[in-house]
């Protein structure tokens, strides 16, 4: 079993609750003692994973505030059914945690009793739970939902021995208990299912009645009916899905209904026509990516239609051309998340005009290999963009140095930027986000070639008459104690530096220098060497995710300063280390 905030792990503590020398609790125990639980819970709530799993050693009292359902809410248990006892479920129970995934049973009656025993301790604070990709039966499934009474979120999806033979919830007592418990379901995902039948459907969704997010993603649904069969328009099938019955389940949930994903269904033109005008239907959150004979009509139908759009994802649509982006800033310029990856018909009009949706939140260009850096910087920095968090132009091979200096000073509240395989992007794109983006939570510059030393530590190239190694050193040394380069990015918790391969330890150890970063890949960076793992262990105490593929001068001994986390077993050329 794993979780991410769990109290047992080892975890080295933080200078501000530890002495660093003794590495002892600062707290005397008779002043933690006098404090309520309540207010260390609150307390707590201010805290980092790192700190608060430290916390929770300095004695009983300390623990029992970490378990505070109000900390627990980004707390998620996965049960690996087959290596979990029974105890162990029942002690980790009083953590309340609401979300729980269940996604490695088998037929056993051991994983059977421990499915059951998590249910009857978590059952009651569950909130989302996910069964993805088991092979839980019927009657398994039937034990498991009488006790999640309060849950929200349910997924089903890859779930297909549930629904080989499709009787689920027909026996009258089935669904009566399914009916009770499953009420207050708002998001049920139902993706990839191959033996998913209008009559399950309509029995799921009826036991469900309040959904308001439903994801069919990658099923095979059918799209024609039989015109020699007067009936088949009307009748539920037993074999198949069909858009005939989806079609009439959103013109009764309409009203309800707020997010739709129909991604890989291998959706016609005709039949998103057909949807868009559903009387009463009302989504905002549409993903119809993967629907490769979609086209730029389509779109305008839909967006005349459903008005109401602040999410679309068209993604590996390849016949959508810019003129879609046209009919989006026309109809729907309230629009907040957006997705073109692989459009690749997509040219330099989709992004020149990007300022004319001031919602904006979100923007994926990935693998538009025709859109380039001039339409990039007047479609972002023409006009402000306030509310842009998230930029991916991965694959984007036209993105020069010019678009990230623009894009930095246009829009300094970035949250996220990937520039994957943007081969022309150097140190100077490198100045600019340390320089620019201070707010930087995730960044990605994986293969880009030409990043070296002088773009993480924000250093100019020194002249030829000094060695290299020689003015690293003299400049690190001047600027020691202080940030340099991307050391300025506080924030940063994701960084992607795979495929670097001018970097060197030097570089490296400045890029894990991050009190924050959770996830660090450096596949492939073969510069690199033990030795950029020497910092101070209490550098790496959020770090959860290390990957080092084909890292060749790496070996085990680097990971002796990171004691605190815990390993998975991972392929001989990579290391994870996780808590969640």
């Amino acid at each position: 079993m794993r979780t991410d905030n769990d109290n047992s792990a080892p975890y080295r503590p933080s200078s501000g609750l530890y002495n660093d020398v003794t590495r002892a609790p600062c707290y005397k125990t008779k002043m933690a003692a006098t404090l309520p639980v309540e207010v260390i819970a609150h307390v707590m709530r201010f805290l980092s994973v790192g700190d608060r799993k430290a916390s929770a050693l300095v004695n009983r009292q300390w623990y029992e505030a970490s378990l505070d359902p109000a900390l627990q809410t980004n707390t998620v248990f996965h049960l690996l059914t087959p290596f979990t006892s029974g105890s162990t479920v029942q002690k980790f129970g009083l953590r309340k945690s609401p979300n729980l995934i269940l996604n490695d049973m088998d037929g056993s009656s051991r994983s059977k009793e421990v499915v059951k025993k998590a249910c009857q301790h978590l059952g009651q604070h569950l909130q989302s739970l996910s069964l993805k990709g088991s092979d839980i039966t019927e009657g398994t499934f039937m034990v498991i939902i009488p006790h999640c009474c309060n849950l929200r979120k349910l997924d089903l999806s890859l779930c297909n021995s549930l629904f080989l033979s499709g009787n689920l919830l027909r026996k009258p007592n089935d669904f009566q208990a399914a009916e009770k418990s499953l009420v207050n379901v708002r998001e049920l995902n139902l993706g990839s299912l191959r033996h998913l039948s209008d009559c399950v459907f309509n029995r799921l969704v009826t036991v469900m009645p309040n959904v308001e997010k439903l994801s069919l993603s990658g099923c095979t649904i059918s799209y024609e009916f039989s015109p020699y069969d007067k009936e088949s328009k009307t009748r539920a099938s037993t074999s198949v899905l069909t858009f005939v019955n989806i079609k009439a389940f959103l013109e009764r949930q309409g009203k309800k209904l707020t997010s739709l994903n129909l991604s890989k269904t291998g959706l016609p033109g005709s039949s998103l026509r057909e949807l868009a005008m559903v009387s009463g239907l009302a989504i905002r959150e549409l993903n119809i990516a993967g629907n490769r004979d979609l086209n730029d009509d389509d779109i305008l139908a839909l967006v005349k239609q459903q008005n109401g759009l602040t999410s679309l994802d068209v993604a590996m649509c390849g016949e959508l051309t810019s003129q879609t982006v046209l009919h989006i800033q026309t109809y729907v310029p309230q629009i907040q998340y957006l997705n073109f990856s692989k459009c690749r018909r997509m040219r330099d009009s989709a992004a020149s005009k990007l300022y004319t949706l001031p919602d904006l939140q979100y923007i994926n260009f990935a693998e538009c290999p025709q859109i380039s850096s001039k339409a990039l910087v007047s479609g972002l920095s023409s006009k402000p963009m306030l509310h842009l968090a998230s930029v991916c132009l991965a694959h984007c091979t036209l993105v020069r140095d010019e678009f990230v200096e623009t894009l930095g000073k246009a829009v300094p509240h970035l949250k996220e930027l990937d520039l994957t395989s943007c081969l022309a992007i150097t140190d100077r794109s490198m100045h600019a986000i340390a320089a620019f983006l201070p707010e930087l939570k995730r960044l990605s510059v994986a293969w880009c070639k030409n990043v070296t030393d002088y773009g993480i530590l924000g250093l100019e190239k020194p002249s030829e008459e000094i060695t290299q190694e020689e003015a690293l050193v003299v400049l690190a040394q001047h600027d020691a104690g202080k940030p340099t380069g991307l050391q300025h990015l506080a924030r940063l918790r994701v960084l992607d530096l795979s495929t670097c391969q001018q970097l060197s330890d030097l570089g490296i150890t400045c890029a894990i220098r991050f009190r924050e970063l959770v996830c660090l890949r450096l596949n492939m960076c073969t510069g690199m060497t033990e030795s950029c793992f020497l910092p101070p262990s209490h550098m790496f105490r959020e770090l959860v995710c290390l990957r080092l593929n084909m890292c060749t001068g790496v070996t085990e001994s680097c990971f002796l300063p990171l004691p605190q986390v815990q390993r998975v077993g991972v392929p001989q050329t990579e290391r994870v280390y996780r808590d969640d």
